[in-house]
């Protein structure tokens, strides 16, 4: 089988030989020297594609050069000189035979083999194919044998062997090798050396003491520089063979082109401020690439500190404005907020002085209903405890609350008034779990409504009349009840009452100052008689 693969490579490469008839001034030949000076000297000619010799400087020789040269086997069967070359692209070597026309050609045979390995890729075989009449008349040799173009991968080489059938002895050897090449950076120039780029590249055959690959592993160069020179060595290379791509910031800047000049150098020009990977290649190998990172500089309102300051700046100013807008709308609102604090506490204060005249106006009507029935002891009772209440009121009236406890006792100084005119029976309790020195209530809050009590409930009943008023704790709400045994009052019949209304628009007012600790006011019908207020102070314990 293995035996089968070769013979049909050997005959795929016949084919393909045999249409090789070459424009011989595109190639390079190598041959020993003899050939030129004999006509009939016997010898093998190599020829490669001109396009390769930029690359001899680069890679002239190979190691299996150097390897067989070291094999004594391999040099005691082949003459003493050989022709040697490199091969860069994919393009086919071609091979004269100099000195062996039609008529010689049959004492003579060729084998081609690949190293390493020694595969024979053409086996031993006779000569049949010559050059034609433009070649001779390019060359400028006479008709000649063509023994074909081959080629094989990179890392490899063939071996062209001629011999002589008399005496099977190898006359002729020449050996080509298929090297790997890549671009390789010898020195960097920037605007700051440019002349000297300029000044070589003006006279190449001068010396320089400049060393070559000055270049740190990163360059970095100024936001102010405009050139950036990679040199790659002393050989000129056409444009289409040396290309470049240019990577910035992790994406494709400048996609793979063909390099701008026809010379050993990338010139890149006016690139912005970035991070780059130069990544370069010979059109011949495009798998092969050299990389060359370097970095552009950003100026200073390019970089990220001024980033950073103009951020801080934009975003301190920002909030400054913002905080002066919302500062305004505060105090804007604070002050709206406090001018209709300050009416309500007007208007508070405008109830409290209206409810004076009223306690004082039914005080004195008591007095007088006592005077008038020649109860001269109970009126002098009355006027000593209504002086007391009117110093209570007094000490109380610029106040906006007072403890729960001075309320209860302006309650009952009230209700013993009011019980020598009507002798009715009442009783004042607070539940144990209300602290009534620590409790606050709204100064003359409950006086009105428990007059109402008194006119409107018991005033009729004389002794006969009950009237109580409880205060109690419930979860975080303080509950007052005042209730009475009167024949009740519905809220038409006591609309007309200035009191209780007067209790209504404090309240009102109270809830709009404190709306996180509302007041309610209710009043029942008990049956089968009497009336009984609530009054709910929400959340009065928190």
């Amino acid at each position: 089988m293995k035996k089968a693969v070769l013979v049909v490579i050997a005959g795929l490469l016949t084919v393909a030989a045999a249409k090789a008839q070459i424009n011989w001034g595109a190639y390079s030949h190598s041959f020993p020297g003899e050939v030129q000076e004999k006509p009939s000297a016997v010898g093998l000619i190599l020829a490669i594609r001109k396009e390769n010799n930029a690359f001899w400087a680069i890679r002239e020789t190979s190691d299996h050069f150097y390897t067989l040269n070291a094999d004594s086997s391999f040099r005691r069967l082949r003459p003493r000189e050989m022709v040697a070359r490199t091969t860069f692209d994919t393009a086919r070597a071609q091979f004269f035979l100099h000195g062996v026309g039609p008529q010689n050609a049959p004492l003579y045979q060729f084998r081609v083999t690949e190293y390493p390995g020694n595969r024979v890729l053409v086996p031993w075989r006779g000569i049949n194919r010559f050059t034609d009449s433009t070649l001779i008349h390019d060359s400028g040799f006479p008709k000649m044998a063509y023994l074909g173009g081959y080629r094989t991968r990179l890392g490899s080489m063939l071996i062209m062997d001629v011999r002589k059938l008399e005496g099977n002895q190898i006359m002729a050897t020449s050996l080509i090798a298929w090297e790997s090449i890549k671009p390789v950076v010898t020195n960097v120039y920037t605007s700051d050396n440019i002349d000297e780029f300029l000044q070589r590249l003006q006279s190449p055959w001068l010396p320089f003491n400049q060393p070559a690959g000055r270049q740190s592993p990163v360059l970095t160069v100024s936001s102010t520089n405009t050139n950036l020179i990679f040199l790659l060595g002393s050989n000129a290379f056409s444009r289409n063979q040396l290309q470049y791509e240019v990577i910035r910031n992790g994406s494709v800047y400048t996609p793979w082109r063909n390099n701008d000049y026809d010379n050993s150098f990338v010139w890149i020009k006016e690139y912005p401020p970035g991070r780059y990977v130069l990544k370069m290649r010979f059109s011949v190998q495009p798998a092969h690439v050299t990389e060359f990172r370097f970095e552009i500089e950003p100026v200073w309102y390019q970089t990220n500190l001024f980033r950073i300051l103009v951020g801080i700046f934009v975003a301190a100013l920002l909030g400054a404005g913002l905080f002066l807008i919302l500062l305004v709308q505060q105090r804007r609102k604070t002050w709206q907020e406090q001018a209709h604090k300050t009416k309500l506490q007007l208007e508070l204060k405008a109830i409290y002085a209206q409810l004076n005249p009223h306690f004082v106006f039914n005080a004195l009507s008591s007095i007088q209903s006592l005077v008038n029935k020649q109860d001269l002891k109970g009126a002098n009772n009355y006027l000593s405890d209504f002086a007391r209440l009117m110093r209570e009121s007094l000490n109380h009236s610029h106040k906006d609350e007072i403890a729960l406890q001075q309320e209860i006792q302006t309650l009952d100084t009230y209700l013993k008034l009011e019980q020598l005119r009507f002798n009715f029976q009442y009783k004042i309790s607070v539940d144990s779990t209300v602290n009534g020195s620590e409790t606050s209530v709204p100064a003359l809050l409950l006086q009105p409504l428990v007059e109402n009590a008194v006119k409107h409930g018991v005033a009729v009943l004389q002794e006969n009349g009950y009237i109580t008023v409880h205060v109690n704790q419930s979860d975080h709400t303080m509950i007052i009840t005042i209730t009475d045994n009167g024949n009740g009052y519905t809220e038409r019949k006591s609309s007309a009452g200035l009191g209780l209304r007067l209790v209504r628009d404090r309240i009102k007012l109270l809830n709009e100052l404190k709306p996180e600790q509302p007041i309610s006011l209710t009043i029942n019908t008990l049956v089968p008689r009497g009336t009984q207020i609530t009054l709910a102070f929400t959340h009065w314990f928190l």
